[in-house]
């Protein structure tokens, strides 16, 4: 049930949520963040038909296409966009990964 709730709220983010998602990020290690980003990006890739269809979708082909997903912006992007796509699987890698992801995954439930 925690996770239908936390769904509707990624799909009804605010700018200034969004904005508080990016902040977050910023915080997570480079080590992390190249071990994120490419689960991130296998959880979008199993999305369902059409659901990122928009710009976040193409803004995180745009980077794949150009080997930049390892990067900061990459991390922002595939981590809104694998929340909206399957928060459950997103949190349960987030927390088995390293502890600045584990407190990552803290504080986006907090912003939630």
């Amino acid at each position: 049930m925690e996770i239908l709730k936390i769904k509707e709220k990624i799909e009804s983010m605010s700018d200034e949520q969004r904005r508080e998602l990016y902040v977050l990020a910023k915080e997570v290690s480079k080590a992390t963040l190249e071990e994120l980003c490419p689960a991130l990006f296998r959880i979008c890739l199993n999305a369902p038909k059409g659901i990122l269809k928009n710009e976040l979708g193409r803004i995180i082909f745009h980077l794949q296409k150009n080997e930049r997903l390892s990067t900061l912006i990459g991390l922002q992007k595939l981590l809104e966009a694998a929340l909206l796509v399957d928060p459950k699987e997103t949190f349960e890698l987030l927390e088995s990964s390293e502890k600045d992801a584990q407190v990552l995954a803290k504080k986006i439930k907090e912003i939630l």
